[in-house]
């Protein structure tokens, strides 16, 4: 099996073999996600202070139900800021080591790099490849090798609701919606860890990266078999 150096090297050179699949980190795309959670972080944080020292300590001294209601909505907003603040400085240190970010698609191996962590994983030992919270997008990318599919991407509940009395899609219709959040993953078969291929869009659609992971997963295979026929 090629060494993650070999890949590394050669899939940032000017002659990546045509077979492969090179997506680095789309800095634009992280830049995007950056500006929502700072936006985020400015609402949430200022309207947490607003709130605290709005109601401080006034709130807080004249029973339980002031103090549960203040606290809640406190809590929330809190939530929402920090949270905010820590994607925003998650994405702001992968915006900075976007060059050290790339997934790599082979004939034989599947490889990620995010700054020192390398994934690479034979496509062999590929499994339960799991595509979540997304749909097929309306224009297929060039170096996706997947088979569109126009069907709504709906799980079997969603189905079943869809075909339902007026009814139950009255009390079920919510259900039709897309869910998230959006993630493709696998499991490593050599040591059933869970994987990561992405949880956004930084690199490429979800969708278009899962199955095309799929295809070349499917496509070793077989060729394995062939091999193993012809010995």
């Amino acid at each position: 099996m090629i060494e993650a150096a070999e890949i590394l090297t050669t899939a940032r050179s000017g002659k990546v073999p045509s077979s492969w699949v090179v997506l680095p980190l789309r800095r634009n795309q992280v830049g995007f996600s950056i500006l929502q959670w700072a936006l985020g972080t400015l609402m949430g944080l200022g309207l947490f202070f607003g709130l605290f020292f709005a109601t401080w300590p006034d709130n807080f001294e004249h029973g339980a139900p002031g103090i549960v209601i203040t606290s809640f909505f406190l809590a929330l907003l809190g939530f929402t800021g920090f949270g905010s603040l820590w994607l925003l400085i998650k994405d702001g240190l992968r915006w900075l080591r976007a060059d050290q970010s790339i997934i790599i698609i082979t004939p034989d191996v599947y490889l990620k790099q995010a700054g020192k962590k390398i994934d690479l994983v034979p496509l062999e030992e590929i499994g339960y490849i799991t595509t979540r919270g997304t749909k097929a997008p309306n224009k297929r990318s060039s170096w996706a090798t997947y088979n569109s599919n126009p069907e709504p991407d709906y799980d079997p509940e969603d189905r079943q609701i869809a075909n339902a009395s007026p009814v139950a899609q009255y009390m079920g219709g919510q259900r039709r919606k897309p869910r998230g959040p959006t993630s493709v993953a696998f499991v490593d078969l050599r040591t059933d860890k869970k994987i990561v291929v992405t949880n956004d869009n930084s690199y490429a659609h979800p969708y278009e990266l899962g199955e095309t992971l799929h295809g070349y997963v499917e496509a070793r295979l077989r060729k394995m078999d062939e091999e193993a026929r012809a010995r």
